[in-house]
């Protein structure tokens, strides 16, 4: 099928990233233009005048809905946020493509068409924007934080079993079986780790999914709403979920 045909739904959670908003936008929406779309944003009760500026978006005729949703608690909700919005958009929308993106500009929205257009050609059902491929970059991206990525994502990857080399980037393409299967399960973590055991659904359930090289950059404003404590219980809690899925797999291959 023709991919520009594809209509595409762009969940994009955040929670005060006015700043970096005000360049990711219109860079999204220049990637969108001549494509069916919708862009759901999920706000985390921001109070830097994120909401109002989608708002005036919307007013100027932007394909954009705005959704209201107070954070839960203390901590990062990404995957709280981004299944809100998942969930909007399969009940809302007609879309045969789906991009989960940040929204302070770290994930840079110019890579949209690539991953759209490969998903919408029905070569694969899920692609996710890989840093550890032959051709991706990190400028500006710590030491320590690539450390930290590079341990995390080996662990997983062994204790999996997978051969995805990118577990932790959720800038993601996906049609909509996808987008059902990620919606099918009861999610046992409500921040990034959800995002972690969506992605092993996918393998679970035997989708096909590629790595395309991206562009990693530093966020474009705002502070990072992934705290110390985030990190500890994301670490752990990962090498609990992909040892999870490992065992599943290994009962289904051996019954009895």
């Amino acid at each position: 099928m023709d991919s520009r045909k594809a209509a595409v739904a762009v969940n994009l959670p955040l929670y005060n990233e006015r700043q970096a908003l005000e360049q990711v936008i219109p860079t999204l929406l220049g990637e969108l233009r001549g494509r069916r779309h919708t862009i759901c944003v999920v706000d985390g009760g921001s109070s830097d005048g994120t909401q109002d500026y989608v708002r005036r978006l919307a007013q100027a005729g932007a394909s954009i809905v705005l959704l209201e949703r107070p954070k839960p608690g203390p901590g990062c909700h990404r995957g709280d946020a981004s299944r809100a919005g998942l969930e909007w958009l399969v009940a809302n929308t007609d879309a045969t493509v789906f991009v989960d993106l940040d929204g302070d500009g770290s994930q840079p929205p110019g890579e949209l068409s690539h991953g759209v257009d490969l998903v919408a050609s029905q070569r694969c059902d899920v692609v996710v924007a890989s840093k550890y491929v032959a051709g991706a970059v990190a400028p500006g991206r710590p030491l320590v934080r690539r450390f930290a990525s590079f341990v995390y994502n080996a662990l997983v990857r062994a204790i999996a079993g997978t051969s995805l080399r990118d577990h932790s980037n959720t800038y993601r393409f996906y049609n909509r079986r996808a987008a059902e299967l990620a919606l099918s399960f009861a999610p046992l973590h409500t921040g990034p780790l959800y995002m972690l055991e969506m992605l092993l659904h996918w393998v679970d359930g035997g989708l096909a999914i590629v790595e395309v090289p991206t562009r990693y950059g530093p966020r474009l404003g705002g502070d990072s709403k992934v705290g110390a404590g985030d990190l500890v219980a994301g670490f752990w809690g990962a090498v609990r979920v992909a040892a999870a899925f490992r065992l599943t797999h290994l009962r289904r291959r051996c019954p009895g």
